[in-house]
């Protein structure tokens, strides 16, 4: 079980493209998917994030849905070979700027395999997958928070166990 034991009061850990981002979670799992090349099984660190609902994401929505609309009509007027592709979802231009970076005391080198960002039903939703597990005796874990690469100055720390 991981307890977040420092974080912002609001959890907002980024701002990309406008949009606040807040930690939704962190977990020690086995789930890191077997289509991102690992091995079935193997253990690893889960970051979840969420973007903030506001005016602005609603805005975001009603663009993509509009632009969904229009990919539509196009693909019925020049046929599903020649239509453009797909409208990328707000979410994913908006959470694909962000990532993590995980240190603890024992200089682990975690790294990000992959994750999933948006998706239907989860229009504003975006996890990464890091391995390896964080190894016997790390106690606590830090995360720091970028966008494009840039610190936020945004951390959390995580208590293990």
């Amino acid at each position: 079980m991981t307890t977040i034991v420092w974080a912002p009061g609001d959890l907002v850990v980024a701002n990309s493209e406008g949009v606040d981002v807040r930690l939704a979670g962190v977990e020690i799992t086995a789930d890191i998917p077997h289509h991102l090349g690992r091995p079935a099984g193997e253990r690893g660190i889960r970051v979840h994030v969420a973007g903030v609902t506001s005016p602005l994401t609603m805005d975001l929505d009603n663009r993509h849905l509009q632009e969904v609309e229009a990919w539509a009509e196009e693909r019925k007027r020049v046929g599903p070979e020649n239509v453009h592709q797909f409208p990328v979802m707000p979410g994913v231009a908006v959470l694909s700027a962000v990532n993590a970076v995980i240190t603890d005391n024992h200089d682990t080198d975690y790294r990000w395999v992959g994750g999933q960002l948006a998706g239907t039903g989860s229009e504003w939703d975006g996890s990464w997958a890091f391995v390896p597990e964080p190894p016997a005796g790390v106690k606590h874990l830090s995360i720091e928070f970028t966008v494009d690469g840039v610190p936020t100055g945004k951390s959390v720390r995580v208590q293990l166990g």
